[in-house]
């Protein structure tokens, strides 16, 4: 068994102390400290060293060391060591913690990021800037984004254009339009995010998560059209839902 700090020792009154000649009693300490409040074994924390764990276990991006505070014995820092994001195995039951249903789309790095900066956006769920900051957040690929919430105005004199955008039908209140342009060169040749949903053109891997993204934030009541464009040409136009 490694030597201990001998807390615990530490703590006992002076005439306990000195009367442990044969290190028996500072023996029997140690074991408690191993099971209580520093193991020496990275596999086989002690209790303390868990409860000292839990913070980063909510933290996707990971704890960094706190500012010291000034107190009457000394500067103290309530955390005094940074620590790693949560351990990957736990990511799922934090996004189902803050309703991020999608997270099986994104890796783990994506995961992180947006579980980091979602809670934020909660207040503007079911808007168009709630839609615009989540696609953001989930995807770095994106160059600019637009967002018609009335793309069909029917035919309209004055307004309307012949083989564009006339239609002959009444208008679609609850229909909106994403286009989304692609920087060029932004999609590598291997996709990770694109393995995980078994699919092997990264282009169609993104249409699929930016779907699950905008069905994720629409409003149950509304139908959408997607267009995503590679740059500024080669429209990439989706069926509508």
């Amino acid at each position: 068994m490694a030597e201990r700090t001998g807390r615990l020792m530490a703590a006992l009154p002076a005439i306990y102390r000195a009367a442990d000649e044969s290190g028996e009693l500072r023996a029997l300490l140690g074991a408690f400290e191993a099971v209580l409040l520093e193991s020496g074994d990275p596999s086989a924390p002690a209790i303390a060293e868990r409860i000292d764990a839990i913070p980063g276990l909510f933290a996707p991006l990971g704890v960094s060391t706190s500012a010291q505070l000034a107190t009457q014995d000394g500067p103290y820092q309530i955390q005094p060591h940074a620590r790693e994001g949560a351990p990957e195995c736990f990511l799922a039951w934090l996004a189902q913690w803050v309703a991020f249903g999608p997270y099986r789309h994104f890796s783990a790095a994506r995961v992180r990021k947006i579980i980091a900066g979602i809670v934020p956006l909660y207040g503007r769920r079911g808007t168009r800037q709630y839609l615009e900051a989540l696609l953001a957040l989930s995807f770095d690929e994106i160059g600019t984004l637009s967002i018609d919430e009335a793309p069909l105005h029917g035919f309209l004199i004055g307004r309307a254009r012949l083989g564009e955008d006339s239609v002959l039908a009444a208008d679609e209140p609850f229909r909106f339009r994403v286009e989304i342009f692609i920087r060029e060169g932004a999609l590598p040749a291997h996709d990770e995010e694109a393995g995980q949903q078994g699919a092997h053109d990264p282009w169609q891997a993104l249409e699929a998560r930016v779907r699950a993204i905008v069905d994720f934030a629409r409003p149950a009541h509304t139908e959408y059209e997607l267009v995503l464009r590679r740059g500024t040409a080669n429209a990439e136009e989706t069926a509508h839902q």
